[in-house]
């Protein structure tokens, strides 16, 4: 059971959401978050540490985000230990080139009864390309290295 929490945290991380944000460095960072805004379906796949070995896993859902950088999702998680239905929610900090980080500080497993199990922040390196049609990222593991490292790669494409 504790295999799962720690194997959502690594993956949920990135496709949920790559996804962009307001920025810290003025004009260029305010321009990509509000071209960025809107809603976003998203798949991820890649391999993650489970707690004992490298699983493939895969994630699909939808992440909207507003103008102000501020994005929140839900999918479904995939691995050799099943499915579970994931939420995510956090800031995203655009760059000049429309690169940047998302912080998933809410990343979480949606229970059927409608509770949560609480993950780490997730933390994924993204950027925002053809105006904001689609944006690309990767998750990332501050502090982390070796196996603890997520591989996964996300594509997130405007839904509207």
């Amino acid at each position: 059971m504790f295999r799962l929490p720690r194997l959502c945290a690594s993956a949920i991380a990135c496709a949920l959401f790559a996804a962009p944000a307001l920025a810290d460095d003025g004009r260029h960072g305010r321009t990509c978050a509000a071209q960025a805004k809107g809603l976003y379906g998203f798949h991820r796949h890649g391999n993650a540490f489970n707690g004992v070995e490298f699983d493939q896993v895969t994630l699909v859902g939808t992440v909207e985000g507003n103008a102000k950088g501020f994005y929140e999702g839900y999918g479904t998680f995939t691995s050799d230990l099943g499915s579970v239905d994931t939420h995510v929610a956090g800031q995203a900090t655009f760059g000049r080139n429309c690169f940047g980080p998302v912080v998933y500080t809410t990343n979480e497993i949606v229970l059927p009864g409608g509770g949560t199990i609480p993950l780490p922040p997730a933390t994924f390196d993204f950027i925002a390309v053809d105006d904001s049609k689609e944006i690309l990222g990767s998750g990332v593991a501050p502090g982390m290295t070796g196996d603890f490292v997520p591989r996964l790669t996300c594509r997130l494409v405007r839904i509207r």
